[in-house]
């Protein structure tokens, strides 16, 4: 069976040609792990490639994968401000962010900030949902976001430069050489935009208009010995300050400066016709620096080292077999934490299989943490094909989240005895293909237990917290007189389990339309997107509110093209984020980009 759905949203919604389609489920999803392509991953997957990445033109990471079912994002303030994701409910620190194969983000808080990576320097983003701690440890109890870096392209490179509103400036440049086997890429981006006012508080200095500014350099390469192996390096590194307002007080300038550098060496190499091996070694750092009365200087160095054997069984059954080592090590010279490393060692195993209508994955992990201790988890899928065209997948899985530094260490907040977050999910999903018509519905539960939270009672970081999520999302495309066409819609309910109360900064309803069409030299595409029912931590029902995005683009030569989009195309005042009963953080109004790029 075909299974364009395994692209989900994700593929239709930038609306690539029926080619790129093909050519996207022949590849290997290379988070799932055992070799698998798109149309074998049981689990619910989107995919970008370079084409969509750059046919969206998104702004961020976090603007580009909105557009998908069940995930939903809170920031704080327009362009650069702190963004929080939600995959399917879940808190940001219960998704996964790998960079080419590495762990990334702050041990700090727990989480990675996609608004920290520009997409510019992005060829490709895997998003897998459910739970996979089975295969990838701590963090993984809604999913794994990967991003990969850019390894070669097209020509011998490209600059662009591009202006927007808010006196946004944006320079790239590129360079590519090599062919498929062996490869060079270097890129560099700059952006300067003065903002808006992040908050909506008018005192203390606060009226201000907040800016952003980051450069961001990547390089990647990619090399063959022989037939049977290649090593690839891929290092990103980004510089950026976000002005900010003082929810607490006066603003006398407010900044935070953030720095992050992942690099990431991987050898593969094919052992014989049933045997392949991999090896990656990686790092990553992370660090914020904050300005004011009360300055915060945290740093998180992480060091990685991995390799795993895949082992082709015959016919489409496979085993991987690996085993990984991560060391954590935080430095600040403004907050004193009693315990400053941690390291984890983990293995773990999975196996696929396809027996005629049958498909069946499991996998099982165990992970040593010296910090918390040891974690057993895994997951199982099964699928059936109903029929030429629908096949249906039930699955179910555990996971664990482990207690950031700051929950276990951070002086009079700290509480080192903090178990991890545990964690079990199940999903039944039904996903068809027929002529025109692909689509998917998919619906899911996850408990979670230990859920770390502050306890009134001894003023420490305490595991207190239930929650039950719930939902279903479901995505319908197709092609309507020369119009690719997408519509998804997310349905969710995320509780506290002890009080009843809705979890905060997760849209309850979600819809979302894509229309797209090329014209020959000119694409276009329309968006709509729509909210209701999303709560702030105070408990305070958020307004509903659409929004509607336009973006086209147009190649005036072999050599040169032009892109223009504007978001927010009616200038929607609309609110994601409180900050108190009558202040709350400002959304971007109305924003127009326009952007020139020459290839060479």
């Amino acid at each position: 069976m075909n299974k364009l759905v395994k692209t989900s949203l994700a593929l239709a919604c930038i609306a690539t040609s029926s080619t790129a389609l093909s050519q996207e489920i022949e590849e290997v999803v290379i988070t799932a792990k055992n070799n698998q392509s798109i149309e074998d991953v049981l689990q619910t997957i989107h995919v970008f490639n370079l084409d969509d990445i750059e046919a969206s033109q998104a702004q961020s990471i976090p603007a580009l994968i909105d557009q998908i079912p069940g995930i939903s994002f809170r920031d704080s303030g327009g362009r650069g401000s702190t963004t929080g994701v939600f995959l399917r409910g879940a808190s940001s620190s219960q998704t996964i962010v790998l960079i080419d194969g590495v762990r990334v983000g702050s041990a700090t808080l727990g989480a990675a900030a996609l608004n920290s990576y520009p997409i510019e320097a992005i060829e490709r983003i895997e998003i897998l949902k459910g739970p996979f701690s089975g295969v990838y440890g701590a963090d993984a109890a809604a999913g794994v976001i990967q991003l990969f870096t850019k390894k070669g392209g097209n020509g011998l490179g490209s600059v662009q430069a591009s202006v927007g509103s808010d006196s946004l400036e944006e320079f790239d440049v590129s360079f590519n050489a090599g062919d498929a086997r062996n490869s060079l890429h270097f890129s560099a981006h700059s952006e300067t935009t003065d903002g808006i006012d992040r908050t909506t508080i008018q005192s203390g200095g606060n009226d201000d208009i907040d800016g952003f500014k980051e450069t961001a350099f990547a390089l990647g390469g990619k090399l063959s010995f022989g037939e049977f192996t290649s090593a690839s390096i891929n290092l990103l590194a980004t510089d950026s300050t976000v002005d900010f307002d003082n929810t607490f007080g006066t603003d006398p300038g407010l900044q935070t400066e953030s720095e992050t550098l992942s690099s990431a060496l991987s050898l593969n190499t094919q052992l014989s016709d049933s045997i392949d091996w991999n090896i990656t070694l990686g790092s990553n750092k992370d660090q914020a620096e904050t300005n004011g009365a009360f300055p915060s200087d945290l740093t998180t160095n992480r060091d990685t080292a991995g390799t795993e054997l895949i082992f082709t069984l015959g016919g489409e059954s496979v085993l991987t077999a690996g085993v990984d080592y991560y060391e954590e090590d935080i430095k600040s010279p403004t907050t004193t934490f009693p315990i400053t490393n941690r390291d984890n060692k983990g293995a773990f195993t999975q196996f696929t299989t396809r027996a005629g209508a049958l498909g069946f994955a499991a996998s099982l992990r165990y992970d040593d943490n010296s910090a918390y201790g040891t974690e057993t988890n895994g997951s199982i899928a099964m699928s059936y094909q109903l029929s030429d065209s629908i096949d249906a997948t039930v699955s179910y899985g555990t996971a664990f989240s482990a207690p950031s530094f700051n929950f276990l260490y951070f002086p009079f907040f700290g509480n080192p005895d903090l178990l991890p977050e545990e964690s079990e999910s199940f999903e039944v999903k039904l996903d068809g293909n027929t002529g025109d018509i692909s689509w998917y519905v998919a619906a899911y539960k996850s408990d979670f237990e230990n859920l770390f939270s502050f306890d009134s009672n001894t003023f420490l970081a305490a595991n207190v917290g239930e929650a039950e999520i719930e939902g279903v999302e479901a995505s319908l495309s197709t092609a309507l007189a020369g119009w690719d066409l997408t519509l998804a819609a997310d349905l969710l309910s995320a509780t506290n389990k002890q009080t009843g109360i809705e979890l905060d900064d997760r849209a309850e309803q979600t819809i979302a339309l894509l229309a797209s069409k090329n014209f020959g030299k000119l694409d276009l595409e329309f968006k709509a997107k729509s909210e209701n029912g999303r709560y702030d931590r105070s408990g305070t029902e958020l307004a509903s509110y659409t929004l509607f995005d336009i973006n086209a683009s147009y190649q005036i030569n072999d050599s040169l093209s032009l892109f223009a989009k504007v978001d927010n195309l009616f200038d929607k005042d609309y609110t994601v984020n409180l900050i108190s009963a009558t202040e709350r953080y400002n959304t971007q109004g109305r924003q127009a980009k326009i952007c020139l790029r020459l290839n060479f």
